[in-house]
């Protein structure tokens, strides 16, 4: 009786394994982390004070 329970251990075990096996190769695994992603990164753009300056010349020819 020992070695049938034995056996029937070793048979979950490895119907566990299996089991495991085809849940990997249907999901394809577990998605490793790409430590050489580049960041989102955000550049605000300012206008110089001459661009402004001008603007400000041609609303007052408008007028």
């Amino acid at each position: 009786m020992k070695r049938f329970k034995k056996a029937l251990r070793l048979l979950g075990l490895f119907v566990l394994v299996v089991f495991a096996s085809i849940g990997v190769g249907l999901n394809g695994g577990v998605p490793l982390p790409n430590a050489t992603r580049k960041k989102d990164t955000i550049e605000l753009i300012m206008e110089s004070d001459e661009s402004e300056e001008e603007d400000a010349e041609e609303i007052d020819l408008k007028q």
